[in-house]
């Protein structure tokens, strides 16, 4: 949002948010950021200028024209190994945005204002309203120490007192273009820490407090196990992936435990295994192998004549079918991208818009879709529909769309 207003918008955002923000509340403020959009930059003036007097457009028209425009340049440019070799960023930021979903290159490419930043003007404005940056939402910006020691030891000699003049040091090194930046007030700025962030102090008494309060889900799998070089952290996570990938320190310590016994380790082994499944965890929860919460997203099963769709999640994917994929896309409980919403989605939802008996659904699922196929006899027709209601409910599930009525009320 930062990026695409204007300066007077900017400081009523942040004005907004300095004094609705609770005592202990956060903001998210993401934003376009130098050095990394600087080459990002030459390809929105390239596709500025490719729609410069084609005021007729619309807005989908300017952004296939842009891109159009973008893929000849390159392509010219491809035919020169001089010139080839000396644009390899441009050509680089170029293949990037031609790969881009249309909505998101008419967001950041042809919008009036796209007004880029380095960290440090950001972190700036904070302070002109008494907010203070405390991480990125992205954790391997703020945490490096978690997987690359050398780039650590760099930022801390070049900026020993600050930690977001290393993350500036670091956006340096690493061309970065985008920020998401988690922001509070400057009054409760004395409680941060970024001791989770380095492996040497993982295993004091306040980070493992810190880590014990969340609950876990693993979303790497079985093949990814070879990573941990302690056997009982491996055998550890191999338990819990077998056992639904969601879990708690409590689960884990003792599946830990269990582990050492069963393999009768000394008691010398036991807590060594417990410092690295304790590094093991942050570590994934910073590169994103692990999601964490304080408490687990309620994820309700299907449950006949109970579940049902509410409107607005059947009002949001029909908009996204309608064609509004352009310009949104479609996510489940976790945020996570559902790239494959479709038309049967929504029929399914619409139909499931209150709790119905499971033949009841079936029949107006075969009377939508199947009915005429005059190929498959009607037992056929029947089996169809089932397997349709049978996958579509456990999709339901999936993107956490389904809600139950209990006792006339909402569970």
């Amino acid at each position: 949002f930062y990026s695409w207003i204007s300066d007077e918008m900017k400081d009523k955002l942040l004005d907004i948010i300095s004094h609705h923000l609770a005592d202990n509340g956060i903001a998210y403020v993401s934003y376009n950021t130098y050095p990394g959009w600087h080459t990002m930059e030459e390809v929105r003036q390239l596709m500025l200028f490719a729609n410069r007097g084609y005021d007729e457009l619309t807005h989908k028209e300017k952004v296939l024209r842009g891109k159009t425009v973008g893929s000849l340049v390159g392509a010219q440019i491809l035919n020169y190994d001089n010139l080839k070799e000396r644009n390899s960023k441009f050509l680089g930021a170029l293949r990037s945005v031609m790969q881009k979903d249309d909505y998101y290159v008419g967001h950041d490419h042809l919008e009036p204002h796209n007004d880029p930043c380095y960290f440090y003007q950001f972190n700036d404005h904070l302070k002109a309203h008494n907010l203070t940056y405390v991480c990125d939402a992205d954790l391997t910006l703020s945490m490096v120490r978690t997987y690359d020691d050398s780039i650590a030891d760099k930022l801390e000699k070049l900026a020993p007192n600050s930690q977001a003049d290393q993350e500036q040091y670091l956006d340096f090194m690493l061309d970065t273009t985008f920020r998401k930046s988690i922001i509070c007030k400057e009054s409760a700025a004395k409680d941060i820490s970024y001791d989770v962030a380095n492996p040497d102090k993982v295993n004091t008494v306040p980070v493992r407090s810190i880590v014990n309060s969340f609950v876990f889900q693993i979303l790497f799998d079985e093949e990814a196990l070879e990573m941990f070089e302690n056997e009982l952290v491996r055998d550890t996570f191999k338990a819990l992936i077998k056992d639904g990938g969601t879990f708690n320190m409590i689960e884990a310590l003792a599946i830990l435990k269990a582990a050492h016994d069963t393999a009768n380790a000394s008691e010398d082994d036991l807590e060594p295994a417990v410092c690295s499944l304790y590094k093991a965890i942050v570590e994934h929860m910073v590169r994103g192998g692990i999601r964490f919460y304080k408490t687990f997203p309620d994820k309700q099963e299907y449950m006949e004549g109970l579940s049902y769709v509410p409107a607005r999640f059947t009002n949001f994917v029909k908009a996204i079918a309608d064609g509004g994929s352009e310009y949104i896309y479609g996510a489940n409980m976790f945020n996570d991208a559902i790239g494959d919403i479709s038309e049967e989605d929504l029929l399914f939802m619409e139909l499931l818009n209150k709790p119905k008996a499971k033949s009841t659904m079936i029949k107006k699922i075969k009377d939508s879709l199947f009915s005429a196929d005059k190929a498959q006899t009607g037992k056929h027709q029947n089996a169809m529909a089932e397997a349709f209601y049978n996958e579509l409910t456990k999709r339901m599930e999936q993107l956490g769309f389904i809600r139950s009525k209990k006792n006339n009320g909402l569970s």
